[in-house]
């Protein structure tokens, strides 16, 4: 499942999921929340904070990621870039059951409190950007080390470009080696 980012819809990430998952189901579903010209799965605070209402939309998402599993037989993997990567990170906190793992690209800590459950086995890998001009090095830091704590299998990278994906293509190489790893 591939979670756009903000000011984004579902096709901003259709030719990303084409590249590292051409011959998988794809389930790109759009936000909900009015953001610029376009949607996001959330809402911010002026401040750049993220809203409570992060915690109603996982909910949602979550109907569908049990659906996704049941049709598939299979838990979903989630793929999120930027707001969507936060949501991803979202729904393995409070509703980890149905996803096999989630790519986070761009990622923030989604909720305040160390929110992850036990997480042992649960493959994550995330990327983020040296040059990244929306989040902190911290951000992708803290992230990890919440991952770990939950005993997640978290690996980290960081290219070096800014918070959009690489224009060298760094992202789509280091999906795709992630998931050949995991026989995905």
């Amino acid at each position: 499942m591939f979670l756009h980012g903000s000011n984004n819809n579902e096709l901003s990430l259709a030719d990303f999921a084409r590249e590292v998952a051409s011959l998988r189901p794809q389930y790109i579903p759009r936000g909900r929340e009015p953001s610029g010209p376009s949607f996001t799965f959330f809402r911010r605070r002026k401040d750049g904070s993220i809203e409570e209402n992060l915690k109603a939309r996982t909910e949602e998402l979550s109907r569908l990621l049990f659906e996704v599993a049941q049709r598939h037989g299979q838990p979903a993997l989630l793929i999120g870039f930027s707001s969507g990567a936060i949501t991803a990170a979202a729904l393995m906190a409070r509703h980890p059951a149905p996803a096999a793992g989630a790519i986070l690209l761009r990622p923030q800590i989604p909720f305040a409190e160390n929110c992850f459950p036990d997480l042992t086995g649960t493959p994550v890998l995330i990327v983020s950007a040296r040059n990244d001009e929306r989040r902190k090095r911290s951000d992708a830091a803290g992230l990890v080390n919440l991952l770990m704590a939950a005993n997640a299998e978290a690996e980290w990278h960081e290219l070096a470009c800014g918070h959009g994906l690489d224009p060298e293509g760094g992202d789509i190489e280091l999906t795709r080696a992630w998931l050949a790893k995991r026989g995905s």
